[in-house]
């Protein structure tokens, strides 16, 4: 009877790998950030092992999150960068295909408060959210490395969420360059400081963007975020 009983088990545990034929490299991923960067990027990999080469298609939802009040959240897959609301969740779909590897990469922004948080995720194959792997996404801002805090740059951003034209205003017009970064990181605008105050971003797609100010070694970000 015990040897049965295993062998029921050992099957029951084939047949779930069998159904899910993926895997996810790391379920509790960390990440750290001097609070001067201004966000960390905490990253983990679905790799698909799909037997079947049209199994390409999964979701990944918002759970919750546990961090500072004025940290904010996002997501980015192999599909597109997102930007999570506490008070409507999200659920996005990506692709990968047959044998593929997707970084799914999530973004916690530090605002102005040091400390620790995580947000969590579910990811799960189409049709098999009853299988769905939990991902802990772990930030840290320890309140360090403040080097940036106090540069004599002030710069706003309005509006926020931005449409078509982002205002700037800025105390410092002798600037080495203004360009637009997004969520991870890779120049997408670059932006003449000597032009004015006004810049069509419409061009840009729905999501989370960094402003990124130098003057000769200083370098800092400011995040906004577009939405049409």
């Amino acid at each position: 009877m015990r040897k049965l009983f295993l062998l029921i088990v050992l099957l029951g545990s084939v047949s779930v790998w069998a159904q899910k034929q993926y895997t996810i490299t790391s379920k509790s991923p960390s990440g750290w950030a001097p609070l001067a960067e201004g966000e960390v990027n905490i990253h983990t990999s679905l790799i698909n092992s799909a037997v079947n080469s049209k199994d390409t298609l999964f979701w990944v939802e918002y759970l919750d999150a546990t961090i500072p009040s004025s940290w904010t959240i996002g997501l980015c897959t192999n599909v597109q960068c997102y930007s999570v609301s506490s008070t409507t969740g999200l659920k996005e779909f990506f692709y990968t295909g047959k044998g593929n590897t997707t970084d799914i990469k999530c973004t916690q922004s530090f605002g102005t408060a040091s400390g620790k948080g995580y947000a969590r995720f579910i990811v799960y194959r189409d049709g098999m959210k009853s299988l769905a792997d939990t991902i802990f996404f772990n930030g840290n801002a320890p309140a360090t490395g403040l080097k940036n805090a106090t540069l004599p740059i002030v710069v706003a951003i309005y509006p926020n969420p931005v449409k078509n034209d982002l205002i700037l205003t800025l105390s410092e017009v002798n600037l080495t360059s203004l360009t637009i970064l997004n969520i991870i990181g890779k120049e997408v605008m670059k932006l003449d400081a000597m032009s004015g105050k006004s810049f069509d971003v419409s061009s840009l797609p729905n999501g989370i963007y960094f402003l990124n100010i130098k003057k000769g070694e200083i370098s800092f970000n400011k995040k906004f975020v577009i939405s049409k």
